[in-house]
Formats: structure tokens, C-alpha cells, sequence
């Protein structure tokens, strides 16, 4: 059954990004951490788009923080979205742009993280999934794609993944047994695959089409979308909770400010077309639990 399924393949992400982070030094979540702030912090952002690309993007965020805190602010990319999720476990990222479902994955298993803020995208702290094809495929339904090559994203992304697997589970299409899955790694890259007739179908946020329209000019009339998810809470920007209540009131303060600037609405746009910033809790995440529960994946049963 796709249930475990989904559950096995978050297992063995969680225990490859644990021991790479731990054999570079982190110290994992099992001890308590006393609340002494760092001399440094280090910003985590999940692979949504090309990593090199994304860390180029994410550096000027960093200084503009660096700047208005007063304390040195180092970008990290991470390699997979599983991956961010163990830094900050490991206390070696600070503040990290998480996933909705990375987030939820680290809260119900006991990380020491605590979600700050909801992106905020044409006017909505929410959006959807997208199951797409070529254009010429003659698929025009999710049904089409059984037999058929599909790209996720990340067992551990939100839209790109369990939103997409629910959706084709709840509309007859089997995740594990009806589709030959692979996943992308970005969801530029699920995008690009389907363009490039690598895969028959794939899976992103709405509308990942357009972070290839430079490249690719015509990927909006070659792939086109047949199915959107129900609403999603936007990404994070969730803190390491063992932070001093003074620096992370700083932190969000600083975020709040940077945002309502113009040199921060560009900066927030350019890495993840944030327009915008509001303020969240834990239980704006329930919707992805329940999606998570439906798909048989246990999160608490995650850290062991």
C-alpha cells in the first residue's frame, strides 16, 4: 500500500540526512539545549529551485538580517528538503524557510523548532498542488497516468509530493502501484522533466511552470495542468526554539521590517515569490497531520 510506502521512504531520508549531518558534527535532538544564543546564525532554505541558483538569490536576505540584528548571518541551501529539517534538529540551522510538511515532520517528532511565519502569495497565506502533463500527451485526467512515468518532487515536499500522492490516491490512482515514481529534487526539476518527455506526468506547487519561463518560453503551452489540490498554509519561516525569546522577538521583528521594505519585498520575491509575511501557530499546520494520517504516515513514529 502506498501508506507505507510513504512512510518507509521518509524513514530512510531521515536516517541518511541524520547520519551525514551528525558525522559533520551536529549534536542532534535527543539532549536538551541550554538557551544561549549564537555568535552567528545560519539561515536554512529548502531546494525548491536550482541550489546554486537559490543560494546566490538567498544571500542578499542574509546581510539585510545580518544587518538588522547586529549578529553575522550565513545562508545554507539544503540538498533535500528532509535534509534542513535534520540541521536544525542537529542545532546547525538557526532560522529555516521550511516546508509546511518539513515543518510539521519536525514539530510532531520533537524538534526543537518553532514556525514564526506564513508566506503570503498573491494576497493568500495558502496554495495549491498541480498534477501536470505534456500538452500533447493526450492525457487529460489523472486516470491517464496509470502505467504512466511521474515526477514528485521530494517524499518530504508538501505540494510536490503528499498533497499530489493524496490527491491521485483519493481519484483512483494508486501512488505505488499504478505510476512508475521517481522524484525530481526540485520542483523546477518535475517541471523540466515532464517538458523534456523524461516523465509523463509530475507534480508541483501552483504554478511551478513559471520559474522555467526564461529558459523555456513556450513550457506553458507545452505542459499543461489537469489537476489542482486542495489549499495548502504557505511555507514557514520557522526558528530554533531553544533561541532567547529577546532574539527571536528580534528576529521576527527584523523579518517584519525587511519585508514591508522595498529592497525586502524584491529580495523575499526573488527566492520564493514571497510578497509578503504573516504571522503563524502550530495548529495552521492540522490540515497537513490529517493529509499525513490519511496517508498512513505516522510523524511521531519518525524519530524513532
Amino acid at each position: 500500500m502506498p501508506k507505507r510506502k510513504a512512510a518507509s521512504i521518509l524513514v530512510a531520508l531521515l536516517l541518511v540526512a541524520a547520519f551525514v549531518l551528525s558525522a559533520c558534527g551536529g549534536g542532534g535532538n535527543q539532549q536538551a539545549q541550554e538557551p544561549k544564543d549564537p555568535e552567528k546564525l545560519v539561515m536554512g532554505f529548502v531546494p525548491s529551485q536550482n541550489a546554486t541558483t537559490l543560494q546566490e538569490t538567498a544571500e542578499p536576505l542574509g546581510k539585510m538580517l545580518s544587518d538588522e540584528l547586529g549578529i553575522p548571518v550565513e545562508v545554507f541551501v539544503s540538498t533535500n528538503f528532509i535534509g534542513l529539517v535534520e540541521a536544525m534538529a542537529n542545532e546547525q540551522v538557526h532560522i529555516g524557510f521550511l516546508n509546511p510538511f518539513a515543518y510539521v515532520i519536525a514539530k510532531d517528532r520533537g524538534d526543537p523548532v518553532e514556525v514564526m511565519f506564513k508566506s503570503v502569495r498573491h494576497g493568500n497565506d495558502s496554495y495549491r498542488a498541480q498534477i501536470f502533463v505534456r500538452a500533447d500527451s493526450g492525457i487529460n485526467d489523472v486516470q491517464g497516468l496509470k502505467g504512466k512515468k511521474f515526477a514528485f518532487v521530494d517524499p518530504a515536499s508538501t505540494s510536490g509530493y503528499l498533497f499530489a500522492a493524496h490527491y491521485l490516491l483519493k481519484h483512483g490512482v494508486d501512488p505505488e502501484k499504478d505510476i512508475e515514481a521517481i522524484m525530481a529534487g526540485s520542483h523546477d526539476g518535475a517541471v523540466l522533466s515532464v517538458y523534456n518527455g523524461q516523465t509523463d506526468g509530475g507534480a508541483s506547487f501552483e504554478d511551478a511552470r513559471t520559474l522555467l519561463k526564461d529558459d523555456y518560453p513556450d513550457v506553458m503551452d507545452k505542459v499543461k495542468v489537469i489537476a489542482y489540490t486542495d489549499p495548502i498554509p504557505n511555507d514557514t519561516i520557522s526558528v530554533a526554539s531553544w533561541l532567547s525569546d529577546d532574539l527571536k522577538k528580534r528576529i521576527h521583528d527584523a523579518f517584519v521590517k525587511i519585508a514591508q521594505s522595498e529592497e525586502g519585498k524584491k529580495v523575499l520575491f526573488d527566492i520564493y515569490e514571497i510578497e509578503g509575511l504573516t504571522d503563524a501557530k502550530d495548529s495552521d499546520f492540522d490540515i497537513i497531520r490529517n493529509v499525513a494520517k490519511d496517508m498512513g504516515i505516522d510523524l511521531e513514529e519518525l524519530a524513532d
